[in-house]
């Protein structure tokens, strides 16, 4: 009896590990077996072995022999078969500069099964490669190898050059503009000062034009005719009424709608009206006559400007404005002196 369960054992260890290592499998296969010299092909190489089972993937690396070279490899993909396979694989692509049939060499798996500290190898069948070379006809004349074909440029490729040519002229461009606003001694950047509004501008003209003292020096007719020009520029910028192409009975009906208060319409109607005299039939008004027309201009500028409105937040504040006031009607009334 215990002869017998010797011989069970024994069996048992022999039959074992072999039907252990059927179960892993190793396979190498090919897309296709024939290429041209030079050509490149893909090789898939894969195990399927139990799960628990550690298997050492083989380091291929720059050829498989001294016929056939790697040329690049994938990662190596995972696939589990349900739960008890695991199945690895790997992509080749593989070339050969020789001419002629070469067996790609079987390529070993080192696997340990669990509770194992030997290794044992699981082998990939050979793979026949056939690497053909181009079919030459022998009886025909040998011509001279083809030139480089001329390719048209496109646009993008000429881009970045045409980038490069404007970017360059428009720094000789800035260059040079700079170095001539230097020598003429003007600034790089022109800052334009704000435009004053109307009655502004014809204040500072009617001030111009007093100091200029054209009639105490016999140009009534300049006189008259710049104190007008003053006067219908005011309007035109102040009411948007064509003046300067109108006669004085037109700006007086076209100022009717403004609303302009009190007795200050015949004033200005008197005022162009003596101008008019002066300029178109040669009349000599007295002296104090020229003043109380400038006086007039003046009064219309003042009355019929925009009024602003001012918050005031202190006393202090309106006593400044008061005695800016002040000082301003007293040198009114020193230059009318």
């Amino acid at each position: 009896m215990k002869r017998h369960f010797t011989y069970i054992f024994l069996l048992l260890t022999l039959v074992t590990p072999r039907l252990f290592s059927q179960s892993i499998t190793a396979k190498a296969t090919l897309d296709s077996n024939k290429i041209l010299v030079g050509d490149q092909v893909r090789l898939k190489v894969q195990v399927t072995y139990p799960s628990g089972v550690s298997v050492l993937w083989p380091a291929l690396n720059d050829s498989l022999n001294s016929n056939i070279e790697i040329v690049k490899k994938s990662k190596i993909d995972t696939l589990n078969k349900g739960a008890k396979n695991i199945t690895l694989s790997q992509y080749y692509t593989i070339t050969s500069f020789d001419s002629g049939s070469f067996y790609v060499p079987q390529i070993s798996f080192k696997y340990k099964k669990p509770g194992d500290t030997s290794y044992l190898e699981a082998l990939t069948d050979s793979v026949l490669l056939m690497s053909n070379t181009v079919k030459v006809d022998t009886t025909l004349a040998i011509k001279d190898i083809k030139g480089p074909l001329n390719v048209p440029l496109t646009f993008m490729e000429v881009l970045p050059y045409i980038i490069i040519i404007i970017g360059t002229a428009l720094i000789v461009w800035l260059v040079i503009y700079i170095i001539r606003k230097r020598r003429r001694g003007e600034s790089f950047i022109k800052f334009s000062k704000p435009k004053l509004p109307p009655h502004e501008i014809a204040l500072l003209a009617l001030i111009s034009l007093r100091n200029k003292k054209l009639w105490q020096n016999n140009f009534v007719k300049e006189y008259y005719t710049e104190l007008t020009e003053i006067t219908r520029t005011y309007i035109e910028g102040r009411f948007g009424i064509l003046a300067m192409e109108m006669t004085t009975d037109e700006i007086m009906v076209a100022l009717l709608p403004q609303g302009i208060q009190g007795n200050l319409n015949s004033k200005l109607r008197q005022m162009l009206i003596l101008a008019d005299l002066v300029k178109f039939a040669k009349s000599s008004p007295l002296p104090n006559e020229h003043d109380q027309c400038l006086d007039i201009a003046f009064e219309f500028v003042n009355m019929t400007k925009p009024v602003e409105v001012l918050e005031v937040k202190n006393d202090q504040k309106v006593n400044e404005e008061k005695t800016y006031q002040g000082t301003t009607k007293q040198e009114e009334n020193t230059h009318a002196d």
